[in-house]
């Protein structure tokens, strides 16, 4: 018993003298318990606000009535843009839902026994979460307005005076247009009589027999295509971004493997010079990881549909992804010397800032200062060159930007990591 105890020991020991083996085994979870925490506190009083834009075609009172219950309401930013400026900042993912309401609908508010408000949706189609938020939002704050018509009998008495002139007007004098208009004679006195009956507390919140209070045409917003469209056009963009992020941990941890058992080294007694064995080590992550998401992008097009919106464009994404993550895999092999520190410092890094970059968690479900933060995440660059190529429809000047930052990224982190390399564990 005692020798276990003793080698049981000896592996503690050494657990502690690979101080960041030791902080992934043990402070790391704390930090994601925290990083969860900070991401999800707001969830009981509701997401961060859904950025939508609104358009309101009908220009009336009761659509501008509309419009300040849904601002109201709380839960979306709106932003009054126009219409083709709303529909490119959905194409390119800077905007969730645009939301327009159609001619006639302020008409239609003030007479639920006409027609049904129409709102038609146009969604980014990676945003169908929040697109069922919305849809939720607009339902309830239709949901009020019918509940207030029906409550307030002086408005329902206007309406009632239009159809009555209106019946009167096209319809032939009959049997059926008396009983029809004696109908509407009522109407008004339909909130007194459901108090009178006691009923009030049991009708509060019903759309009165109405159905839906709110008619809404949902559509996805993407570019022009020369293929059909295909829903495996997003999850290849984030399954591409998922083999830059093993590839850049895994040729990191190869290079402390070769440190720690000394094949730098020997290399560098080799003729050959150390700015050549960084050049060999990047050249090599860069090929593999731009082979393998070429590979994968290629496969999602001949076998699952997916029509890039550009070739060229998703070429040139292509290959920044891989420069970035070229450069990541550099500075995580400083970091990490053992192997299993270089394992721990590159999924223990990649994990949050790929959350942080929408990569697994939908960014409008995190706090407002979390999406900000959100900006330095190389994961989140990655995703908009890859989508932008791939379905967005971006131009060349809307790829610069984000090709821009990759490069820069890739850059900069190689010239760190090349600059504090050490050739042993020393």
């Amino acid at each position: 018993m005692n020798k276990i105890v003793a080698m049981a020991a000896k592996d503690i020991h050494i657990l502690f003298r690979d101080k960041l083996g030791f902080f992934f085994t043990i402070f790391f979870p704390l930090m994601m318990a925290i990083f969860f925490g900070a991401m999800f506190a707001g969830l009981s009083r509701g997401p961060a606000s859904i950025p939508i834009a609104l358009v309101d075609a009908d220009r009336t009172a009761g659509s501008a009535r509309f419009v300040g219950r849904l601002e109201a309401a709380g839960g979306l930013a709106i932003e009054r843009i126009p219409g083709d400026q709303a529909l490119e900042q959905v194409r390119r993912g800077q905007t969730a839902v645009l939301v327009t309401l159609r001619p006639g609908f302020g008409a239609a508010l003030d007479n639920p026994f006409v027609a049904t408000p129409e709102v038609e949706m146009s969604v980014d189609p990676t945003q169908f979460a929040a697109a069922g938020m919305v849809r939720g939002v607009l339902l309830e704050a239709a949901g009020a307005e019918l509940q207030a018509f029906m409550s307030d009998p002086s408005r329902m008495s206007v309406t009632n005076e239009q159809n009555r002139r209106l019946i009167e007007e096209f319809s032939p004098p009959s049997e059926a247009r008396d009983d029809l208009l004696n109908v509407l004679d009522q109407i008004p006195r339909i909130p007194v009589l459901i108090d009178e009956a006691g009923l009030g507390s049991v009708t509060t919140g019903a759309t009165g027999g109405f159905g839906p209070p709110l008619e809404i045409e949902q559509t996805q917003v993407q570019a022009q295509r020369r293929g059909p469209t295909n829903s495996y056009a997003t999850s290849f963009a984030q399954a591409m971004l998922w083999t830059l992020i093993g590839g850049s941990v895994s040729f990191s941890m190869s290079i402390a493997i070769e440190r720690s058992r000394g094949t730098l080294m020997r290399l560098l007694v080799a003729p050959i010079t150390a700015r050549q064995l960084l050049a060999a080590k990047g050249l090599a992550c860069l090929g593999a990881t731009l082979f393998t998401s070429s590979a994968l992008i290629t496969l999602g097009i001949t076998v699952f549909g997916v029509t890039p919106t550009s070739y060229p464009l998703l070429a040139l994404a292509l290959l920044c992804g891989s420069i970035c993550f070229c450069g990541i895999m550099m500075v995580l092999s400083v970091i990490g010397r053992t192997e299993q520190a270089a394992a721990g410092v590159g999924w223990g890094i990649a994990l949050p800032f790929t959350m942080l970059g929408g990569g697994m968690v939908p960014l409008f479900l995190m706090p407002e200062w979390m999406q900000t933060l959100g900006n330095i995440s190389p994961m989140k660059w990655t995703l908009i060159a890859y989508e932008g190529a791939i379905w967005r429809g971006f131009t060349l000047s809307e790829m610069l930007l984000p090709c821009a930052v990759l490069v820069a990224i890739g850059v900069l982190a190689f010239s760190i990591g090349a600059t504090r390399l050490r050739w042993d564990t020393g």
